[in-house]
């Protein structure tokens, strides 16, 4: 019996010389080209560029404020505030991977010296195919958390999808990097240089030079606020707009005094005790970390508790949060990114098979080689 694959799709050709017709047809050369894959390559890095200098996904406000109306319409319509996900993205992407796929047919060989150059090429075509199905099948969206609040669903370019289960929002804390100028100054009489510079870290507690005082910093708001009715102290917002730090003052005879000094209004409790004086020298902090607290609950029960954090996102069945914002007014709420990829198991596969042909290529086929001389 003649062997089916023995035949040419065209009549009167050998399987060889179709081969060689197929390879000679000027479609065929010019996707086999490595021309058209550099510039490919060319133009996915400069696209990739874009989307990195471009804030992607986030909300026509953001855009506006930055850009104004006009750019906001440009940016919207030509697809820039969604890079990796627009057509023309995904297309430049499949015409690299149809690229790839006829080099390596027409280059294909199961010798086993090509073995590292094959299994690198399958492994880029994975990792490619890995993207092309994020982007066609994943989800992505935002989500805004109250404190003590819940939700169960997000919006994926106008379409809300339901999560399965509910997050909810426990609490939310904030910490900030205390700049290393930041000190209370503490002045002798009417000393011009200060005879002591005190850190505001709160619970820092120190000596005041030579004087027999102790020092210590009990409390730190960012923006002051007194209830004239209840006397209650509390900080009106998370913004630096009136920086004080509660201090408690220790003599000589174990006597305490508790007092604020305030870096917008020095005059403020100049002179306490032992002819002393504090100056509040503030300097501008930075962030330092935000968590959200929070709890996983599916069919009514409790399923998860986790801290989400940058750099250290909630995962739950195939939803990733990833911490994006958060309330920089009064820290009520937080900002989540979610994103649902079912392409990542084939990036990791293409990027395992990479290591692996890589690995042949360079290590162990030049090791055979040399042991077969």
């Amino acid at each position: 019996m003649t062997n089916p694959l023995k035949k040419s799709p065209i009549p009167g050709l050998n399987r060889k010389k179709w081969a060689m017709s197929v390879k000679q047809n000027k479609i065929w050369k010019f996707l086999s080209s490595v021309k058209l894959a550099i510039s490919l390559f060319a133009i996915i890095a400069l696209l990739s560029l874009i989307g990195t200098f471009i804030p992607q996904n986030e909300d026509p406000s953001f855009y506006i404020s930055r850009y104004g109306d006009s750019g906001y319409r440009a940016l919207s319509n030509t697809g820039l505030t969604d890079v990796y996900s627009s057509w023309w993205f995904i297309l430049f992407l499949a015409l690299f991977s149809i690229n790839l796929t006829v080099c390596l047919l027409s280059r294909f060989s199961l010798k086993s010296r090509s073995m590292g150059t094959l299994i690198s090429h399958i492994s880029i075509l994975l990792i490619l195919a890995g993207a092309l199905i994020g982007m066609l099948y994943g989800q992505k969206g935002y989500v805004k958390i109250e404190k003590g609040e819940e939700v169960n669903s997000f919006i994926d370019r106008e379409k809300q999808i339901n999560l399965g289960f509910s997050l909810r929002l426990d609490d939310f804390i904030y910490s900030e990097n205390i700049d290393p100028r930041e000190k209370l100054l503490v002045y002798s009489g009417n000393g011009q240089e200060p005879i002591a510079g005190i850190p505001t870290e709160v619970g820092a507690e120190s000596d005041i030079a030579d004087t027999g005082y102790k020092v210590k910093i009990l409390r730190y708001l960012p923006d002051f606020a007194m209830d004239m009715s209840t006397k209650e102290v509390a900080s009106r917002s998370a913004k630096a707009n009136n920086p004080a730090i509660e201090v408690e003052l220790k003599g000589k005879d174990g006597a305490q005094q508790r007092f604020w000094v305030f870096a917008r209004f020095p005059d403020i409790h100049q002179k306490i005790t032992g002819n002393l004086s504090f100056v509040y020298q503030w300097a501008n902090r930075q962030p330092k970390d935000f968590v959200s607290k929070v709890t996983v609950i599916k069919d009514g029960k409790e399923m998860l508790n986790q801290d989400i954090r940058v750099n250290f996102p909630l995962g739950f069945t195939g939803y990733t949060f990833f911490q994006s914002s958060y309330d920089e007014e009064h820290l009520n709420w937080t900002g989540l990114k979610v994103v649902k990829d079912p392409g990542v198991g084939v990036v990791y596969l293409g990027f395992g098979l990479l290591i692996l042909g890589l690995s042949i290529r360079f290590y162990i086929s030049p090791f055979i080689r040399a042991s077969q001389k």
